[in-house]
């Protein structure tokens, strides 16, 4: 079977169960993006480990999954937001940890490893759940418009710059990705902006095409940002769970960058 075949049998099978668990309930939508984030975030530290590092992934784990429940109960179970004050205390046990691992080289590298994951990962996931409950109770239409805009812009990028790509985008980090397909991702985020809109419309054309356009900006700086790790570390995928597609990391890395992005905007707009 080739590349493109197990693409698309993968992309079938993983996006039917994402909009299925995003679309039934509140609670399935936080299950499913829960073990995409714990997933993602394993990935990330058996990355740092294949550089020689040891990051503290229990505690990395462990913290971000607190997070990441208590975002949730907050929006679906009206949670007290002094709750969140626990979380600089348990951010700060960071620090605390390699005292129990004193013989380990290199402690404030693993420990900025450590804190990387959880910011780069754990977070920006989280902050999905303020999008579904932008409106005070779970909608998944914008849930799923932010996943179809990020999706879009991988395979319209992707298509796009096997058919007609030429001129590098970023060579240095990434040697196949084009402006080409570049331009042709962000065309087709815009083309399912305008879709959704038609679809929910929840917000105004405009307002979707500029969901569209943040999306594709910020998603394809997010895909470089996750190829220079590999490169740094001289890989190629970030794992093998998803064939054809790689890791967990490969497939999500666009949307750890846009969802910071896309969350502000929508809460600025609504």
């Amino acid at each position: 079977m080739n590349n493109l075949a197990q693409r698309a049998i993968t992309a079938v099978f993983g996006v039917g169960a994402i909009i299925a668990a995003t679309v039934l309930s509140p609670w399935s939508f936080a299950v499913v993006f829960g073990l995409i984030m714990l997933l993602t975030l394993k990935e990330f530290y058996s990355l740092a480990k294949k550089a020689g590092r040891r990051p503290f992934e229990v505690w990395g784990l462990g913290f971000s999954l607190i997070t990441y429940t208590l975002f949730f109960c907050y929006f679906q179970l009206e949670l007290s937001p002094r709750l969140f004050w626990l979380l600089p205390a348990l951010f700060a046990l960071v620090f605390i940890y390699p005292l129990q691992a004193i013989k380990t080289s290199h402690a404030i590298n693993c420990t900025a490893i450590t804190t990387m994951g959880v910011v780069y990962i754990a977070l920006p996931i989280s902050l999905i759940h303020s999008i579904g409950f932008a409106s005070g109770e779970y909608q998944y239409e914008l849930v799923l418009g932010i996943l179809f805009l990020q999706w879009a812009n991988d395979t319209g990028a992707y298509f796009t710059g096997r058919s007609i790509g030429k001129k590098k985008l970023f060579e240095a980090v990434s040697p196949k990705k084009t402006w080409e397909g570049t331009i042709g991702g962000f065309l087709f985020s815009l083309i399912i902006a305008y879709v959704f809109h038609q679809l929910f419309g929840i917000l105004n054309i405009y307002e979707w095409m500029g969901l569209g356009a943040i999306t594709a900006v910020f998603g394809t700086l997010g895909d470089l940002a996750e190829s220079l790790f590999k490169r740094t570390l001289a890989i190629k995928d970030s794992g093998s769970i998803l064939p054809g597609h790689g890791g967990f990391l490969d497939r999500f890395d666009g949307l750890l960058l846009s969802l910071p992005f896309t969350t502000a905007y929508l809460h600025f707009i609504l």
